[in-house]
């Protein structure tokens, strides 16, 4: 890659950070480039209004003219093309079945998956479709659900229909608290025995949740605590790429 456009690239990267304003020196610093090079780019920028200056504060932040580009690229990307390369990536690195899954309705669809490399599997295609509390993959999607949705789907189908995996309504209720205080979902023969399952949270350029992706795996090869959190962190890498890659910037402190 071009030596300066990779540096204009993570200028970019770095402004990126919301509700945020940077001096030259601060950005110098977060790249590791002279002020000099830094303060050219940014001319660059500011001409065709990708970025701003603050006169007053003598700060820079993102410009109007990147709106129209975003709005076309997330308007352009199909969640499977987007999430393929990383479930692939995921697969690699974990040596598991990588699942892409959706909510629909009170249930979870599997809309894209990547065969691991192991021979013995927990089997779920491409097109399963199962309530949202079977496994940590879909229960990832309904803690994130708001909580009148929550409570209308512990109402119908848990204490209603009384659907499989049968569980109770508070214990369940506690989970997916735990859930999204965590940021993600593990679950043990919760409706596959002898099995597995990772879960995480993937967000959109709007911080809604798109979708979650995670692993399902046998117990036999996540037997100690120390496997069961590398594959943990494999899944958390994960998630956070995509919902990188579908715009998604979260909120928090700078990294310099």
């Amino acid at each position: 890659m071009i030596q300066s456009l990779l540096r204009s690239m993570e200028l970019l990267e770095v402004l990126k950070e919301k509700n945020r304003s940077f001096s030259i020196a601060e950005l110098a610093e977060a790249i590791n480039l002279p002020p000099s090079t830094v303060h050219r780019i940014l001319q660059t920028f500011c001409e065709k209004k990708y970025v701003m200056r603050d006169e007053r504060s003598h700060t820079y932040r993102l410009g109007p003219a990147l709106i129209p580009l975003g709005k076309a690229a997330s308007q352009g990307i199909r969640l499977q093309d987007a999430a393929y390369p990383v479930l692939t990536a995921m697969s690699s690195q974990t040596t598991e079945d990588s699942y892409l899954i959706i909510p629909v309705g009170n249930k979870g669809l599997v809309i894209e998956k990547v065969d691991g490399p192991n021979h013995l599997k927990v089997v779920e295609e491409f097109g399963y479709e199962m309530y949202l509390h079977c496994g940590a993959i879909r229960k990832v999607l309904l803690a994130y659900q708001s909580p009148s949705f929550i409570d209308e789907y512990l109402k119908n189908v848990i204490v209603h229909d009384r659907a499989f995996p049968q569980v109770c309504p508070d214990v369940l209720r506690t989970e997916l608290t735990k859930i999204r205080q965590c940021g993600y979902a593990i679950t043990q023969g919760d409706y596959v025995n002898d099995a597995i399952g990772i879960g995480a949270p993937v967000f959109n350029s709007e911080g809604e949740l798109a979708c979650s992706i995670g692993i399902i795996a046998p117990n036999i090869r996540i037997e100690t605590d120390a496997q069961l959190n590398r594959q943990l962190k494999s899944v958390l890498h994960f998630a956070g790429e995509l919902s990188s890659d579908l715009g998604f910037v979260p909120s928090g402190p700078s990294v310099a």
